[in-house]
């Protein structure tokens, strides 16, 4: 197959936002009502890069990188998906935004949540990507897979780990150059706040908070994600009230990159109906 410039290269500029003591980078482009894109563990706001460049022309796009990743503040640990949560608040409070349509993808899915239902001023619309309801034990199994082999063998054994976990085995077979990059710049990354992310998901439950979330919301999922399969993406949509339910075929837990095409489809979609530019 043809190659892709993947990991995506590092092209959307960002703002260094301080939010109480540390501070977050943050991508604001384009304007219009507010779309909030937050990438999950491992990853930063270039994860986004293909939805920036096409929703900026019609919304007020803000991509950021979570507390641990990309340019914003590693701090020390630990941290919790709570305090991901409360930072993405703050930061918004900062940019001064409000009824935003928050899209979250696996440990930001797991954030948006949160927002969505303890901060509604926030949060007008919901997409949710490839996340759980509640973290399960497969999913820390995983997680401690990935640290043992940070610990024992390095950085790119832990990278090769996740990268089990994260494609489909088709899309491995059939990107070896992209595989080989992910690991090549996962295995870069700063490993101890790697780890702090990692460990932010133990203990995860947004299920009692469910029934509270009262916005149009989708729930995107891929048919072959191993590390948070669609049945538990179909508990949320059966929880949260009026959420639809969507699922790609084939696809890993890596909708965006494994079909990014079904990926824009789908939320390109849903903002049309429920988030329109011009609403």
């Amino acid at each position: 197959m043809t190659d892709v410039p993947f990991p995506f290269p590092a092209r959307l500029p960002a703002d260094r936002i301080a939010i109480g003591d540390i501070a977050l980078a943050a991508c604001v482009a384009g304007a219009g009502r507010p779309v909030v894109l937050i990438h999950g563990l491992g990853w930063d706001r270039n994860l986004w890069l293909p939805q920036v460049e096409r929703l900026s022309a019609r919304y007020k796009v803000i991509a950021g990188d979570t507390r641990g990743h990309g340019d914003s503040d590693k701090p020390a640990g630990p941290y919790s998906i709570d305090l991901f949560a409360s930072d993405w608040a703050a930061l918004l409070d900062r940019l001064d935004v409000r009824g935003a349509c928050v899209v979250g993808f696996s440990q930001g899915g797991m954030a948006a949540q949160i927002l969505a239902a303890r901060r509604p001023d926030l949060v007008s619309a919901l997409v949710l990507v490839s996340t759980s309801g509640r973290f399960p034990d497969a999913g820390r199994e995983n997680m401690e897979k990935r640290l043992a082999a940070q610990a024992a063998e390095g950085p790119e054994a832990s990278a090769r780990v996740a990268a089990e976990s994260i494609f489909s085995e088709a899309w491995r077979a059939d990107h070896p150059a992209e595989l080989e990059r992910f690991v090549a710049w996962r295995a870069g990354q700063d490993q101890q706040a790697l780890a702090h992310a990692m460990r932010a998901t133990y203990g995860f439950d947004a299920t009692p908070l469910h029934g509270g979330i009262g916005v149009p919301a989708l729930v995107l999922a891929g048919s072959a994600d191993s590390l948070t399969p669609a049945a538990g993406m179909r508990d949320i949509a059966a929880a949260v009230p009026g959420a639809a339910y969507a699922e790609v075929p084939g696809a890993g837990h890596m909708i965006p990159i494994e079909r990014p095409d079904a990926f824009d489809r789908a939320l390109e979609g849903f903002l049309d109906t429920h988030y329109p530019a011009a609403g």
